[in-house]
């Protein structure tokens, strides 16, 4: 097969279109640079593709199968997880209400929640836009987690709120837990009757539950209609409304006419020239190999799929692969660590109704002041992250036949809401993505990922357990369903880490600015670079504020002609 070059001349060519890629892309475009999206999946019409168009939604496919093959996942080899600490055998999770949970010695199975399409994992994601803290930037120095960051909350808090207004993000600023801040560019979400409920049993817990800030527009931005809290941002938005990175960030960069998408073009290698800078970028669309070349390339394709190109580049002057002298390049992965329990009401409450997840607590965002969680951890309220969203979920999950399931059905729709705990996972060198011996239909090697609990991670999942628990009997909660946690269930949807930034090439694999140590037109803007992950909060608008940071630092050196 040939490899065609195209002829047109770029200034940067940015792979992924997720939250960094896309953010990155406007971030040059808007700057004057002229700029090619690379997108291995698809774009998706809201109106069209998404299974929330038809009645029966919750029985059709979901829309992001593309990660998926009948084998398991496209990317990842799934194998047995690490060997279970026996003394968190109590943490196990049960997949359905009224089960107990298995008994287990391994973990399951890796698996990773993400999407292969223009927006990437936003398509998916449920909108949530949070500012990391400030302690979250230096666990090393406050509470001994981990590594404290290259860059501040100052540093970052004008990307912040660049990317807030691009994404219209609704918000309370009075949130007594982060930073002062102004106001946010729409007002927030009013609380659920669900919610509302949990709150008074918050308050009188001594904890404060607060409107969660969400890249779900209470009013019109860009002429997109406002959110229309239906719940159904996972199955991908109807109605156009939540803020992903194609009708936001991307949309803006074509506005320019600079930026050109490519879309179903998977890149498979990069091309490595005199003086180690990257000298071309090879792709495969359709049948066809392709080769774009521009001054500056930019990775975007996630804390899997960015470590697993640049180790599968490996060559005789680079035998670890590309970047990757310090040998770190896949290691420190970060995975999401999540405890949750989904119970019943003994009457109606509706959290199906309203934004998936509407509020959050953040009392527990600083580590215990004693030592003994070390993890920051943040609380929410959720409708749907349990399973049960609409009338066909129930019934499917619910148990019973004839007479009984009519019965549980009355009784149990509309009761049921998921409280829930993440934690920010302990770094460690041991957690990491290598390359396996199996190759994919394009020859690109898989990867196997290594991902098992630290002390600190378990202590951090324990806590959480209980809190939640505690939440529910002060609600006066008539029933746990179930529980689930990520102590033996992999529940990945915030990863990060596996190439992460710093100050010194022997530790770290990328500068503050993400730019890699050993090629100096080499920048990655994804969520590998992330030393740690926020204690609690959610990535997404952090990798799209540093992605604006470093496509700012990028116009910088070329205008000083540095790239």
């Amino acid at each position: 097969m040939t490899t065609a070059t195209k002829q047109e001349a770029f200034d940067a060519v940015v792979v992924g279109s997720g939250a960094g890629g896309g953010f990155a892309a406007m971030g040059l475009a808007e700057a004057g640079m002229r700029v090619l999206l690379l997108e291995r999946g698809r774009s998706f019409e809201p109106a069209r593709d998404f299974p929330m168009n038809h009645p029966d939604w919750e029985l059709r496919p979901r829309a992001f199968r593309d990660t998926e093959i009948t084998t398991g996942d496209a990317s990842i080899v799934l194998e047995e997880g690490a060997l279970l600490d026996q003394r968190y055998a109590h943490l196990g999770s049960s997949s359905r209400p009224g089960e107990v949970p298995k008994p287990r010695s391994r973990r399951e199975p890796f698996r990773y929640e993400r999407v292969f399409g223009l927006g990437g994992t936003t398509l998916h994601y449920q909108g949530e836009a949070h500012r990391f803290p400030e302690h979250a930037f230096r666990p090393a120095s406050l509470y001994g987690l981990g590594v404290d960051w290259p860059v501040s909350y100052a540093d970052l808090a004008p990307h912040y709120e660049r990317a807030e207004h691009v994404l219209g993000v609704a918000g309370d600023p009075a949130n007594p837990f982060k930073p002062p801040r102004g106001p946010f560019p729409t007002p927030a979400h009013r609380l659920s009757y669900a919610s509302q409920r949990i709150a008074t049993a918050a308050t009188n817990l001594g904890w404060t539950l607060l409107p969660n800030s969400l890249a779900l527009p209470t009013r019109s931005v860009d002429g997109r209609r406002p959110c229309q809290r239906s719940g159904g941002c996972a199955q991908g938005c109807i109605f156009g409304a939540k803020s992903s990175v194609d009708l936001t960030a991307i949309r803006r960069a074509e506005r320019t006419g600079r930026l050109q998408v490519q879309t179903e073009s998977r890149v498979l290698a990069l091309e490595m020239g005199h003086g180690g800078r990257v000298e071309g970028v090879v792709y495969r669309r359709a049948k066809s190999i392709f080769r774009a070349r521009a001054r500056v390339t930019l990775l975007a394709m996630g804390a899997v799929e960015t470590p697993r190109l640049l180790l599968a580049n490996r060559s005789a002057s680079q035998p670890n692969g590309i970047a990757n002298s310090s040998g770190l390049v896949g290691r420190f992965l970060l995975e999401t660590l999540l405890a949750e329990v989904t119970v019943r009401f003994d009457e109606r409450i509706d959290a199906y109704k309203g934004p998936p997840i509407d509020s959050r607590i953040w009392n527990f965002s600083r580590p215990s002041r004693d030592g003994s969680v070390r993890s920051g951890y943040v609380l929410g309220v959720s409708g749907t992250l349990g399973g049960f969203h609409g009338p066909l979920s129930h019934a499917l999950l619910l148990p019973g036949l004839g007479r009984a399931h009519k019965d549980a059905m009355r009784s149990h729709f509309g009761t049921i809401v998921t409280l829930f705990g993440i934690a920010e996972q302990e770094p460690r060198a041991g957690n990491r993505v290598t390359l396996a011996n199996t190759k994919d239909s394009d020859g690109v090697p898989l990867v196997r990922v290594e991902s098992g609990h630290s002390d600190a991670d378990l202590l951090a999942l324990d806590a959480m357990l209980e809190r939640v628990k505690e939440l529910a009997r002060a609600s006066g909660t008539a029933e746990m369903l179930r529980q689930a946690t990520t102590y033996d269930v992999p529940a990945a949807s915030h990863v990060g880490g596996t190439c992460r930034m710093g100050t010194d090439p022997g530790t770290s694999v990328v500068t503050a600015y993400g730019r890699s140590h050993d090629v100096p037109n080499l920048f990655i803007v994804d969520a590998s670079v992330l030393p740690g992950q926020g204690a609690g909060d959610s990535p997404s608008l952090s990798i799209q504020a540093l992605a604006l940071r470093t496509a700012e630092h990028i116009v910088a050196l070329a205008r000083r002609q540095e790239l």
